[in-house]
């Protein structure tokens, strides 16, 4: 297989499209971009998803991120059949350093940034890029559904919620100042960006192995001026892929950290961050003890937090936070334990807490299927009384009729 490419070959795709954008000719109005590394298990199911949109005015720009498999011979078949689809190569590096490549040579109105492993609904792009146009929105967020290996799909919350939004549409950061960063996750799969926005504003990917969307996505909600949302699931996010950086977590245990400080670092030099300060800073907190959650490791599980503990979280302005100043009880409290706990004692007293909620689920579950049991029981007695006075009315009416 073939993987030689001219290094003068990016630049020219560039130049290429820039004239093309120029001159309006044959101008996707989105382009879909889509970095991937060694993805052959996900990429055809992923890309089978991606051409059957129904909305057609697309480009494709798949970006092999040092792949040594088969993939890049999957995406050369697919262009011979799919003009709209192009290939961008470059040595390993990591996604956020093929986005930003994707990102130079895209001329779309509008652009995604989708990941090889997921799959998305037919109408997604066409959703998303008529209500962008309608409100003509920086930023457009759909909700999420999850899925496994036997592709039934769950309906899942955190990845927009609703109950944030202000009534305003569009809104930004001075409608909701307080949640402007807690409404939506940061994962880049579920929102349609402006591009135009993107270059004005010159947000880019962070070079990082992990989290590298933290950053885009936290700058480009501060910076938008209009930011819309579509209630339906149209992301499709597959969950449990042993190939993911999330299942690698305990290799690049300090990454999470990384992204949320570089963002720290960025956003506090803005005029008017002191509006949204409290909704980073419990972003930050969930973030950071989210990725303690996601170790594979006991021993990546106590770096981490011995590191947060020792230096992270001072380096962040967490070490002296006070309870005013987050949203929810146990933030708080974590960040109490952490400064007198060992990891060892901290991730017990997590297990504990969360075998209790379990227990008072079970036990919740229980009444609530005994009340339910009572219910249809009586729901059943009810309907054979109903069939029992209808027969008789039926016999009455009969015997009347014979007389």
């Amino acid at each position: 297989m073939n993987r030689s490419r001219d290094k003068n070959e990016d630049k020219k795709m560039i130049q290429v499209n820039n004239v093309r954008e120029e001159s309006g000719e044959h101008v996707p109005k989105v382009s879909v971009i889509i970095p991937f590394h060694n993805a052959q298990s996900h990429l055809e199911e992923m890309m089978d998803s991606v051409e059957a949109q129904t909305f057609r005015e697309i480009e494709i720009l798949c970006v092999s991120d040092g792949s040594e498999d088969d993939s890049i011979k999957i995406i050369r078949e697919r262009m011979e059949k799919d003009p709209r689809i192009h290939l961008i190569e470059q040595e390993k590096h990591n996604a956020g350093v093929a986005r930003n490549k994707g990102l130079e040579c895209a001329v779309g109105k509008y652009v995604v940034f989708w990941d090889a492993d997921d799959r998305f609904h037919p109408k997604a792009l066409e959703e998303l890029y008529h209500k962008s146009e309608q409100v003509q929105a920086d930023i457009c967020v759909c909700e999420v559904c999850e899925f496994r290996g036997d592709g039934k799909l769950y309906e899942t919350g955190g990845y927009l919620q609703k109950d944030k939004l202000p009534e305003k549409d569009p809104f930004n950061k001075y409608d909701i100042p307080g949640d402007i960063f807690g409404f939506a996750s940061n994962m880049l799969w579920n929102k349609m960006l402006r591009r135009a926005f993107i270059v004005e504003n010159e947000i880019t990917f962070q070079d990082i192995r992990q989290g590298n969307d933290t950053a885009f996505v936290m700058q480009a909600m501060y910076h938008a001026e209009r930011i819309t949302t579509v209630s339906k699931e149209l992301a499709y996010y597959r969950m449990n892929n042993p190939g993911s950086l999330t299942s690698q977590a305990s290799e690049t245990w300090k990454c999470p950290f990384e992204s949320y400080r570089y963002t720290w670092e960025q956003l506090k030099k803005q005029d008017d961050f002191a509006l949204v300060e409290k909704s980073f800073r419990n972003k930050m907190i969930r973030g950071l003890f989210r990725s303690l959650n996601i170790q594979t490791s006991f021993a990546a599980y106590q770096e981490l937090y011995d590191f947060l503990k020792e230096e992270g979280m001072h380096a962040v302005d967490l070490e002296d936070v006070t309870e005013d100043m987050v949203e929810e009880p146990w933030m708080y409290a974590d960040l109490m334990r952490m400064k007198s706990m060992s990891a060892g004692d901290f991730l017990l007293c997590k297990a504990t807490e969360r075998m209790n909620d379990r227990d008072q689920l079970k036990y919740t579950l229980r009444r609530v299927r005994r009340r339910l049991a009572f219910l249809l029981a009586l729901n059943e007695k009810i309907k054979r009384l109903k069939k029992k006075i209808k027969g008789k009315s039926k016999k009455s009416i009969d015997e009347e009729g014979n007389r």
